[in-house]
Parts: C-alpha cells; sequence; structure tokens
C-alpha cells in the first residue's frame, strides 16, 4: 500500500487552506485525499470517497511528491476553449455588426455570426458573449 507520510507543516497548512478556500472543487479534493492519505486511508478507500479511480489518487500522490502543493492545481489551459472571446477583435467586430443589423432577432444574428466565423454556437453562448461585451464596456448592445 502506497501512503503519503512525509508532510511538512508548511505543506500541511497549504493543504489545509487549499482544501478550506479554494473555488475548485477538484483542487479541494486534492489536497483532503492527500491529507487522508497522511492520516493512513488506504488508496482504495480513498477512490471510493473521491469517485475516481485508483490510478487517479496514484496521480495525484506523484504530482504532490514532485512539485508539492502546487502539482495539485488545475493547470491552465485545461478544459474546452471557448468559442468567442472578447480579446479576439475579429470575433468582437463581427458580433457587434451582426447585431447592430439585427437588433431584434438574435437567432439571424447568431446565422450570420456562425457564417462569417464558420464556426457552430448555441443561442445562450452568444447570450454570454453579448453579456461579457456589455460588461466590459465595449459594445452597446439591447439584448
Amino acid at each position: 500500500m502506497r501512503y503519503i507520510k512525509k508532510i511538512t507543516d508548511k505543506q500541511k497548512q497549504d493543504l489545509e487552506k487549499i482544501h478550506k478556500d479554494s473555488k475548485s472543487y477538484q483542487e479541494r479534493n486534492r489536497c483532503q485525499c492527500i491529507l487522508l492519505s497522511n492520516q493512513g486511508y488506504q488508496v482504495q478507500k480513498l477512490a471510493s470517497i473521491f469517485q475516481v479511480s485508483q490510478l487517479s489518487i496514484y496521480k495525484w500522490f506523484d504530482r504532490f511528491e514532485k512539485t508539492g502543493v502546487v502539482g495539485l492545481k488545475n493547470q491552465k489551459g485545461k478544459g474546452r476553449k471557448p468559442i468567442l472571446t472578447t480579446s479576439n477583435a475579429t470575433h468582437v467586430e463581427v458580433v457587434e455588426n451582426s447585431i447592430e443589423k439585427e437588433k431584434q432577432q438574435l437567432k439571424l444574428a447568431k446565422r450570420e455570426i456562425e457564417a462569417k466565423l464558420g464556426t457552430a454556437m448555441s443561442e445562450m453562448t452568444l447570450k454570454r458573449f453579448l453579456k461579457k461585451l456589455t460588461a466590459d464596456g465595449n459594445v452597446s448592445v439591447n439584448g
């Protein structure tokens, strides 16, 4: 059986802080897993508690042993990339122009945006993007 046996006081404090304060449930789970392993919980039991495979638990252990608490944090660039981003000037321009033409009909504007960008999207994606644009102060759109 494999356990995380050696944890410094600083690491323990950091693990407890992340477990308590992190917005990411994955990070909270990983930290709690390391703490429980340090208390003697077996990998099989940890996998059951966190509803992941034993291989995942071993990977968490490896990351913690290699890089410490930092290894348990979510890495940048993981997950699905956004269809539209406010930092992409082309996206902003195409959406602004299409919405300006079709102020009252979001479906028509969406079709035009999809055609110009060559990307399919839902109406909710477009609404969230418009909300971000208006929140950033980039565009004045009445939605």
